[in-house]
């Protein structure tokens, strides 16, 4: 269901109906549902590159330009974006934010979830190194598009958002945004099915981008590096990875298309499995953007690799 209240809030600025709004996206998964309601109604744009891991961004002046020039801002949280607060205050472009993650089911992150990065963090002490963190996550799993049952949420909010904002094509945002809807709600179908058929329900991945995923669907989720891709593993953790891989009888070790293989492909030859990329939409290539290729698509080709992954039909 769409949060009314806090969509109202953001329009209370503005309810002038716009011809083609400016509107900018953080990340992949923002921009592809506005690309699918907005169409051609919207100039869009994506302040993060593609090709470029969402996690090491840092806006440059020619971004804030962009920002500047935008009707609507829409980001997916505080802890996937630090450096927002920031810019949106020296813009003074606080009416023109909206909020993803105030409009989706969240969860919190999890004590084992950094339980790999101790012995890491206690030898960079001894060194007297300090740490430094770019990314804070305060609490909370920012990864929350990888739950189908939160992108349509989203869909759902950016639909009303547009309309609220630009009520002239009211019927078109609607009409795109039920066409999209229906395939996203068959790909959940699809999910649904076959989940309820894997016999063993756990995954190591690169990174703990997959925690909504696995909540949907009862898997354990076991990771690389933590919260961030640029966490790198101590010698010992990748050992203590290598036996998880063998004790728990997983045969798919995953990484991600825009974070080094090396640490991924160390624990899969170590362990005699399988190595493989399981992607969290992010972010797509140049590539993949001018031939169509989407979430869907890569929602798509990781429900067929977690099927091999974990033994299901």
């Amino acid at each position: 269901m769409i949060k009314k209240t806090l969509v109202s809030a953001f329009l209370l600025a503005s309810t002038t109906a716009f011809s083609n709004m400016t509107v900018t996206t953080t990340i992949y998964p923002l921009y592809s549902i506005a690309k699918e309601i907005g169409g051609d109604k919207i100039k869009l744009q994506n302040l993060i590159p593609f090709g470029v891991e969402a996690h090491g961004f840092d806006p440059t002046p020619a971004d804030m330009a962009k920002l500047s020039k935008s009707d609507i801002f829409i980001t997916s949280s505080d802890s996937m974006e630090p450096w927002k607060d920031k810019i949106v205050k020296s813009l003074k472009i606080e009416q023109k934010v909206f909020d993803m993650s105030e409009h989706v089911k969240l969860r919190t992150l999890q004590e084992d979830n950094d339980k790999h990065h101790e012995d890491e963090e206690d030898e960079k002490d001894k060194k007297g190194n300090k740490h430094e963190h770019e990314h804070e996550h305060d609490g909370m799993d920012p990864h929350y598009w990888v739950s189908l049952n939160n992108y349509i949420l989203m869909t759902e909010t950016i639909t009303k958002l547009f309309i609220e904002k630009d009520s002239t094509n009211k019927d078109f945002y609607i009409q795109n945004s039920n066409n999209y809807l229906t395939k996203v709600k068959a790909l959940k179908e699809k999910y649904d099915l076959s989940m309820a058929t894997c016999t063993n329900k756990k995954i190591l991945v690169n990174h703990d981008a997959f925690g909504y995923f696995a909540d949907d669907y009862g898997v354990k989720q076991y990771s690389i590096s933590g919260m961030s891709p640029e966490d790198k593993p101590s010698a010992k953790q990748i050992s203590e990875l290598i036996n998880l891989v063998k004790n728990e009888k997983i045969n798919t070790v995953f990484f991600e298309e825009f974070a080094s293989p090396k640490v991924a492909q160390t624990i899969a030859k170590a362990a005699n499995v399988k190595i493989d990329t399981l992607r969290p939409g992010e972010n797509i290539s140049k590539e993949e953007n001018k031939r169509g290729y989407g979430y869907l698509q890569i929602m798509e080709e990781n429900l067929e690799k977690l099927k091999f992954a974990m033994d299901c039909k």
